[in-house]
């Protein structure tokens, strides 16, 4: 079900993409309906500031209404939406000189208590094994929260992936193993791949 729901998000954006190519602003503004809560909660991985994320984004379909008669035909939305909002952030972020600040650009995981157990699952040792989990993505690296957000959150792929954090496929591949290998040495692999399943479910 998830996945058919994934590949009709894409055909409604890929349709609604083409009309907003064509000038009609009322297929932006349902695109921007479709992708504003994934978003949303992508933008809070680098900034806890609301007002800052929203301004982010809207600044982004802005850009993209004026920019419209050269972006390409065949563009991915989702992924193209993510990578404009996270250099957005950051050109933003450098412009006001947010980046020092001790709470911004930290890439933490899901609140553990309001978003993934409470609403995945009620059993108690699966309650445990995915607050567990949470602790080992708080041990990994900015960019390893990052891939492991964008692969088991959102569930992209690695050309998407590749696309959204500016480095090439391989480069991806190899972020990804070793995230993965890392998070397998703290804990079993039947465990890890359980939870991680329960991650993208819960970005569906």
């Amino acid at each position: 079900m998830d996945f058919i729901y994934a590949t009709q998000e894409r055909e409604i954006s890929d349709e609604l993409w083409s009309q907003f190519k064509a000038g009609n602003p009322d297929a932006l503004g349902r695109l921007a309906d479709i992708h504003h809560r994934s978003l949303l909660n992508y933008g809070t991985k680098f900034s806890r500031d609301l007002e800052f994320i929203r301004d982010c984004i809207q600044d982004v379909y802005l850009q993209l209404w004026e920019r419209k008669l050269f972006l390409a035909e065949d563009t991915v939305v989702k992924p193209y939406l993510f990578k404009s909002l996270r250099n957005k952030i950051f050109k933003e972020s450098v412009r006001l000189k947010r980046l020092g600040e001790s709470s911004e650009l930290l890439f933490e995981p899901e609140d553990s208590s309001g978003t993934i157990e409470s609403s995945l699952i009620e059993d108690e040792l699966q309650n445990r094994e995915l607050h567990r989990l949470n602790q080992i993505i708080s041990g990994l690296s900015k960019r390893q929260r990052e891939i492991v957000y964008l692969r088991y959150y959102q569930g992209l792929g690695n050309d998407e992936i590749a696309e959204i954090m500016d480095i090439g496929k391989p480069g991806v591949a190899n972020l990804l193993s070793k995230t993965l290998r890392e998070m397998r040495e703290q804990w079993g692999a039947y465990l890890l791949a359980f939870c991680c399943y329960f991650l993208w479910l819960k970005g569906h």
